[in-house]
């Protein structure tokens, strides 16, 4: 009798731990179960809306699932944010992550911890910034716009896409590292600032690149003084780096994009994630589209590399911020 019971016992516990591996391995390669969300803090057509639709469209392709691109605008970025945090960490919600992630906690405030709520998967783009002058001045050197700076009262006009925005931070940074005084004039966007770039309104402008301002500097319409970073850019190859004209790090400045997820979202989930969006942003669709914008393709080697660019980057904007006294509108 216990030869018989034994062996049958042995069995159905054999069974169920089959069964039971059977439907981890089966709930591991779900992902995903069903369309995707990417939520963009941005309004449709813009510079981050059209990066974030051809990744969403080559994603869709990898993970055989459709990735939906809803976008929420508004409150700095806080509404799309909001809705990943208030998404089930499973991987289905992501954020078009940009440096606002970086800058608004010290800014205005946030309800959340940023890095411990959220979770980088991928950068996708590092956004070059440049110093423009009018042409109607007479900058050509980050040399004469400090030597200009310290003989007119109060500073040049510095204009900006309004209170804490790349614009702003990048005047700020330039400023305190050359001890000079300016006078920021901040406009409701980065649009009516560099109409008042083209007028003459401003001398001076910090400004990401995008294909609008290439177009810009292609017609002779704003004067590109320096791109803020250790390398000339390919979008506009003969205009001198901050490091080619002897500016300290300090100045350097780079925007950036990337995807994130809502902090607890399993490993294998971002693994496989953070694989889709280095495929997907690596396909000549997308390579295409962030050249067409003057950006340049910058993909992480793991989310927790894009992790830690987050907490490094986080760390810097809130250190200036409270130096320079910034205070949002």
């Amino acid at each position: 009798m216990n030869a018989t019971t034994l062996p049958r016992r042995f069995v159905t516990r054999l069974a169920l731990v089959l069964v039971c591996a059977t439907l981890a391995a089966g709930s591991a390669q779900a992902f995903p179960d069903k369309p995707l969300t990417l939520v963009v803090g941005f309004s449709a057509g813009g510079a981050a809306d059209t990066v974030a639709r051809a990744l969403a469209e080559e994603m869709s392709k990898s993970l055989g699932q459709r990735v939906i691109v809803d976008n929420k605008a508004g409150a700095s970025g806080n509404l799309a944010t909001m809705a990943v945090l208030n998404a089930p960490a499973d991987g289905h919600t992501l954020l078009f992550a940009a440096i606002h992630l970086a800058t608004n906690p010290s800014l205005i405030g946030t309800s959340y911890q940023p890095l411990t709520d959220l979770q980088m998967v991928s950068q996708v783009t590092s956004v070059p910034v440049l110093m423009l002058a009018s042409t109607k001045s007479p900058l050509n050197s980050p040399a004469d716009v400090i030597a200009a700076s310290k003989k007119q009262e109060g500073g040049l006009k510095v204009g900006s896409g309004g209170i804490g925005t790349s614009s702003h931070l990048g005047a700020e940074l330039f400023a305190r590292s050359q001890g000079i005084p300016f006078l920021h004039v901040p406009y409701k966007g980065g649009p009516p600032a560099n109409q008042a770039l083209l007028g003459g309104e401003i001398d001076l402008m910090f400004d990401l690149m995008s294909g609008a301002l290439k177009g810009f500097v292609d017609a002779g319409r704003v004067r590109p003084l320096a791109v803020m970073q250790e390398n000339r850019i390919e979008a506009l190859p003969d205009v001198k780096s901050a490091k080619e004209w002897g500016l300290p790090a300090s100045t350097q400045l780079r925007s950036w994009q990337g995807i994130a997820v809502k902090a607890g979202t399993p490993a294998p989930v971002l693994a496989q994630l953070h694989t889709a969006v280095v495929a997907a942003a690596n396909t000549t669709t997308v390579r295409a589209r962030i050249a067409q914008l003057g950006s340049e393709l910058v993909t992480s080697k793991s989310p927790a590399e894009f992790q830690q660019h987050y907490a490094a980057e986080l760390q810097r904007w809130t250190a200036l911020v409270k130096a320079a006294n910034i205070k949002a509108e």
